[in-house]
């Protein structure tokens, strides 16, 4: 399995999963597709297509810094490239909650209410922003810039 142990680091599949998943299918963990490596409030890296995950020391191997990411901290531990996780990966931030995500609900309420609107609800998981209108009225563009 690999190993991973600080609380703000994440896998996906968790590693739970992983260890369930080859106690399964014996070579599981040889293939894991579109394995995800993530710290809570400063993003994830997704490899793209089957990695071996087997007896990675994702500790030593990723760190995740203030607007960065480090695959591979020790270069001499760095493998060819296709093997380990020296292979084509997307990397990107997900917040859930905390200050950024308050910070901008608050934002999507001031916007509903300058457009007329009540503000519903904002799910950061699925990028969901309801809000509830009670008519729809017409709107020109030249009314916006002035000129009639």
């Amino acid at each position: 399995m690999p190993k991973l142990s600080h609380s703000d680091y994440y896998t996906e599949p968790r590693i739970q999963e992983l260890a369930a998943k080859e106690r399964a299918e014996q070579g599981f963990c040889r293939r894991v597709k579109d394995f995800v490596v993530g710290r809570h409030g400063y993003g994830s890296i997704k490899f793209i297509g089957e990695t071996d995950v087997r007896r990675l020391d994702l500790e030593s191997l990723i760190q995740f810094n203030n607007r960065e990411v480090i695959v591979y901290v020790d270069e001499n531990k760095k493998p060819p490239f296709g093997q380990g996780l020296n292979k084509p990966a997307e990397t990107g931030h997900h917040y859930t909650e905390g200050p950024r995500i308050d910070k901008y609900k608050e934002l999507l309420k001031r916007n509903a209410e300058d457009q007329g609107a009540e503000f519903v609800s904002y799910d950061p998981i699925k990028g969901e922003w309801k809000f509830k209108v009670n008519h729809f009225s017409e709107h020109r563009l030249d009314d916006e810039d002035g000129d009639d």
